[in-house]
């Protein structure tokens, strides 16, 4: 079971990189890459599209694809990295594979991959996608100010406008 589930998690890494290499060569900013990512990776985990965009504008203020000056490469004080804030330390251990932390700062696709994947788990493990969320944030599965916000609807919505 554990081969097959490294086997999966190999392969999805790989049609990460296969996807990213057959891209048209007219270049995309970060914040289309993000929201790209993000439609594609909260399909494939079942996480409500308004909680992972909620997501990314609490951790790194995404305003969506029209964002001209997002910025995906940010290390939080914490040393969470990356346009979704993966703490390194865990990353690996999610993914099923080895992570760096370079990779997690610099892959829009990785760290958008592993976040949904992880709010997945979250949601799995405590039933409820605000304890989901509040264990994202700290680690635990409390309601807090960060999951209000997370499972809100119209967070991001009013973030972005």
């Amino acid at each position: 079971m554990k081969s097959f589930i490294t086997f999966m998690s190999v392969s999805v890494l790989l049609a990460i990189v296969l996807m990213s290499n057959s891209e048209p060569k007219t270049e995309r900013t970060a914040a289309e890459r993000m929201y790209s990512a993000i439609t594609a990776y909260a399909d494939t985990f079942d996480v409500p599209l308004h909680i992972a965009f909620n997501v990314a504008t609490i951790e790194t203020s995404y305003r969506g694809p029209e964002d001209s000056t997002y910025n995906h490469k940010r290390v939080s004080s914490a040393g969470a990295v990356g346009p979704m804030q993966i703490m390194p330390r865990y990353a690996s251990w999610f993914a099923g594979f080895p992570v760096q932390r370079q990779e997690l700062k610099d892959s829009i696709e990785l760290n958008v991959w592993l976040s949904m994947k992880i709010l997945a788990y979250q949601y799995k493990r405590y039933g409820s996608w605000e304890k989901a969320t509040g264990a994202y944030n700290t680690g635990k599965p409390i309601v807090n100010s960060y999951a209000r916000k997370a499972t809100n609807p119209k967070y991001y919505l009013s973030r972005w406008m």
